[in-house]
């Protein structure tokens, strides 16, 4: 083929795929993820003008409008009601405007008090004086009355619909969506495939300089799999209001204005995280999205030290694929955007499994000190990080056994560094014991899932042991396993498996089982077994067309594998104390106390600290938000019982956008009898 025409016919490729990928990517916009936002609005206004509210939106290609409902029922007592509309955002919006009928716009709109507005973690609150400078356009017998600023920008690329979460997050579901779900992009796939084909000499240039720069293609490969592990946890990591945990871990154990003790304080987890974070607030600034990124950088280093692991017994492919499948990982990525341990035991796991393969093969004081380091770290920030350095030890002593070593000065000496390890963790223990008086129990008791599991994990490993001999065999004469990857094979397999026998054998003595415990510190073991497979099946000439799949199967797997962490909006401690700062701002004439008030967590969100509630004090207005353990509207009820407090005339308040779910999201806003009244609406 003459060059000029495979010129053209590459660039008619080139457009081609472009062209068919756009439009794909406008069709399938609502299959590529979280994308569009959720809102939830409030109108507080007198309930004689609340009659035939609604919100109206112009989505595409026709207007739409959503009818507002009372979050309570009309009390006698109160004058105002707040009305209120969850919106699922499934299209592309802008513009909201309040509809009311046009006989009494006018009344009704000086009858509001504010709108509140919570769109994913922005607030927008206008207050009676806002709502007054609103745009008006009469239609079809409704005034309708523009809410300025609460609109989605336009992307950049796509001019004809709207992109709250930013084209920058936009483009990374595409490109996910691009590589995972190949068949929905079939035409641009087709395109590309064809000019990778009219260009196939350079690619063989490019082939022939791989073949002889291995070393420097890993490192670039690696270094490809860290920036897009980074991009992924990076994305959004601070989009959604932390949860309650989350808070925790930044406002009490980590907050660096608390005296050190504080890292202690948390009955179910130990202090190392806390401190970690709690230094790292005095590096880079005591805010939600420092203390996120370092969960960010602990999630994208977990793919490094899990290639660090594998890379030295299985070689450089089985390690780029372990570290590839850690970075693409939904359940890695969530927990990497958590503020929360889970991704540090995920981090630390294949650095104690290194250092712990090397101190198997040659003991020595150098490697017992690599052993050690990691191991303190690893014991003092998780329970499930004691589980892990016992099946460390229990492998230790079945590999001694299984070799017949008898080497008792190895087993003494190994038995003292985990003496060390227990001593490590003794100054948290006995502080629990002693001074908080926990008595280590949870509340995850083994249930048959469990018991299932098990089963086929004891199965599993008897059927391991019985063959392991044969199968390492034909593996080795195959050439697929050398001798030397075998510890490293038994090992990936036998330590979580034992980690979940000891934490099911205990927990019927003391209950603490959770998969989501399990998973962050199993999860290594997991990706490197998978890199294994491939690799083993790519070895073999006549499967060796099936690794390319079983990698695409595996990655589309573990992307849509999320955590079930309670966060992501649901409990928007965050937003709700936005709220609550506005509306008494917006109101200085009242005089506003608050429930459990929680004068730290305010302070870490930088808003004023109203004065906590007195039953001996008078207020005019009282917020309720319970402490950040108790954001849900039934414990708010009991609250309010527990002093004396009368749950009438009280306004509520939903900033969860994912309402109605009936456990969470609500602002309780109580006026003193009369204390909203305003002179009689014309």
């Amino acid at each position: 083929m003459k060059k000029t025409i495979r010129v053209l016919l590459s660039i008619t490729c080139f457009l081609a795929g472009i062209v068919s990928f756009s439009y794909l990517t406008m069709r399938y916009r609502d299959l590529i993820g979280e994308y569009y936002a959720k809102s939830s609005v409030n109108v507080e206004i007198d309930k004689q003008y609340a009659k035939n509210i609604a919100l109206t939106v112009e989505t595409s290609p026709d207007p739409y409008t959503y009818w507002m409902s009372p979050t309570t029922a009309g009390d006698a007592g109160t004058q105002n009601m707040v009305m209120h509309i969850s919106v699922p955002l499934k299209r592309p919006y802008w513009n909201p405007a309040i509809q009311i009928p046009r006989e009494y716009a006018e009344n009704a709109l000086a009858a509001i008090d504010h709108i509140a507005v919570f769109v994913g973690n922005k607030v927008f609150y206008f207050s009676s004086g806002d709502v007054q400078k609103f745009s008006r356009k009469d239609k079809d017998g409704y005034a309708l009355f523009y809410l300025p600023g609460v609109f989605y920008e336009r992307s950049l690329v796509f001019r004809n619909w709207s992109n709250y979460y930013g084209d920058f997050n936009f483009g990374i579901k595409v490109l996910s969506a691009f590589f995972l779900y190949p068949a929905r992009y079939a035409f641009p796939w087709f395109f590309l495939i064809l000019l990778l084909a009219l260009n196939k000499k350079a690619l063989g240039g490019l082939y022939v300089w791989v073949l002889r720069n291995k070393k420097i293609v890993a490192k670039i490969m690696l270094g490809l799999i860290a920036v897009a592990a980074f991009v992924l946890r990076w994305n959004g990591y601070v989009r959604h209001s932390g949860w309650t945990d989350e808070l925790y871990s930044a406002i009490r154990a980590g907050n660096p204005h608390l005296p050190f003790i504080h890292t202690f304080g948390d009955p179910g987890n130990p202090p190392f995280y806390f401190i970690l974070l709690r230094y790292w607030f005095k590096l880079f600034g005591w805010t939600e999205s420092s203390g996120t990124m370092l969960s960010v950088l602990l999630g994208t280093g977990a793919a490094v030290t899990l290639y660090a692991l594998v890379r030295p017994f299985m070689g450089k492919k089985a390690a780029l694929y372990a570290a590839f499948f850690t970075a693409l990982s939904g359940f890695a990525i969530g927990y990497s955007q958590d503020m929360r341990g889970y991704i540090l035991k995920m981090f630390l796991a294949p650095l104690v499994s290194l250092a712990f393969l090397n101190l198997l093969k040659h003991m020595s004081v150098k490697n017992i000190i690599l052993y050690l380091f990691p191991s303190v770290c690893m014991v003092n920030s998780h329970y499930y990080g004691i589980l892990f350095i016992m099946a460390n030890y229990l492998f230790f002593i079945f590999f001694m056994a299984y070799h017949h070593a008898g080497d008792w000065k190895k087993c003494i000496v190994f038995t003292l560094v985990n003496g060390v390890l227990a001593l490590s963790f003794l100054p948290f223990f006995l502080y629990m014991i002693l001074y908080q008086q926990y008595d280590f129990v949870r509340e995850f008791t083994p249930h048959i899932g469990h018991s299932f599991l098990m089963g086929v994990i004891g199965v599993f490993v008897v059927s391991f042991f019985a063959f392991r001999e044969t199968i390492m065999d034909k593996l080795a004469d195959a050439g697929i396993f050398k001798k030397e990857q075998r510890l490293f094979t038994a090992y990936i397999i036998l330590v979580p498996a034992f980690i979940f026998a000891l934490s099911y054998g205990i927990s019927f003595f003391r209950p603490m089982i959770a998969f989501r415990y399990l998973w962050p510190i199993s999860a290594p073991f997991f990706f490197a077994l998978l890199a294994v497979f491939i690799c083993c099946v790519h070895a073999r000439k006549r499967w060796a067309f099936a690794a390319p799949l079983l990698v695409y199967m595996f990655a589309v797997g573990l992307n849509g594998i999320s955590p079930d962490i309670p966060g992501r909006g649901t409990e928007g401690y965050k937003e709700a104390r936005a709220y609550i700062a506005a509306d008494a701002a917006a109101h200085p004439d009242r005089k506003a106390a608050m429930l459990e008030n929680a004068p730290q967590n305010a302070a870490y969100y930088g808003f004023e600290v109203l004065p906590a509630y007195s039953a001996d004090e008078s207020y005019d207005v009282l917020y309720g938000l319970n402490d950040m353990f108790h954001l849900h509207e039934m414990e708010m009820y009991e609250n309010l019982e527990r002093k004396n407090i009368d749950p009438g005339n009280m306004l509520k308040i939903y900033f969860d956008c994912n309402y109605p779910r009936g456990d969470g999201g609500v602002i309780f806003k109580k006026y003193k009898q009369n204390a909203a009244a305003r002179p009689p609406l014309p």
